[in-house]
């Protein structure tokens, strides 16, 4: 796959962002960073695994992971200060950054599947989506943090930025497991995201 050929189509429909005003703007805009931030993880990923000789199972534990999900809070960062967003819209956007880098990480993995079955590599995209939305999701405490930054928040930030690493990595390692440890990879990601939706109703019963 010609890099150069890649981002010259997703850099083309970018454009149509300075046609649109408001959410569906910046809602936009977080798809395509999405997009962009995966190829150019994809191309970090790459020379950090040569740098240091992983097999490609190495480097899909130990580098993949923190460097996608630190490319995705630096990408967050960015619209949190540029737009200056409220806590009410940064859901929207983690599910847009999350969205377009699986997106990006779909078609890379499809160009790579080779013959596979379709139900198999539309699971492995599908559940890959889920887990990037989830871990964008995440990454949303870190950024929150960021608004009352104070000395002693910033080890929260990293520490969020650690967990959602650490999420990432199991992920990668239980689907490449195969077997039950694959099904349960690929169940993961949908139980992180049923919790983020019931955790606010579950607070507020305590409060209650």
């Amino acid at each position: 796959m010609r890099s150069d050929l890649l981002l010259a189509c997703i850099s083309g429909p970018l454009l149509a962002v300075f046609l649109l005003k408001g959410k569906a703007r910046w809602l936009l805009a977080a798809i395509f960073g999405g997009m962009l931030a995966a190829f150019f993880a994809g191309s970090i990923s790459g020379f950090l695994a040569g740098l240091v000789s992983y097999d490609a199972m190495a480097a899909v534990l130990y580098i993949s992971p923190a460097v996608e999900e630190g490319l995705k809070l630096i990408l967050f960062l960015l619209f949190f200060f540029v737009c200056q967003l409220e806590d009410a819209a940064l859901p929207d956007v983690a599910v847009g950054i999350g969205v377009g880098f699986a997106m990006m990480e779909s078609i890379a993995l499809q160009y790579a599947a080779g013959s596979v079955w379709a139900m198999a590599l539309f699971a492995r995209a599908f559940c890959s989506a889920l887990i990037h939305v989830a871990c964008a999701l995440m990454l949303i405490l870190a950024v929150r943090m960021v608004r009352r930054m104070a000395l002693g928040n910033l080890s929260g930030i990293l520490g969020i930025y650690a967990v959602t690493v650490t999420v990432h990595a199991l992920y990668n390692l239980m689907v490449s497991a195969g077997g039950a440890g694959e099904v349960l990879g690929y169940f993961l990601p949908a139980v992180l995201i049923a919790a983020w939706k019931l955790w606010p109703a579950v607070r507020k019963g305590d409060v209650r």
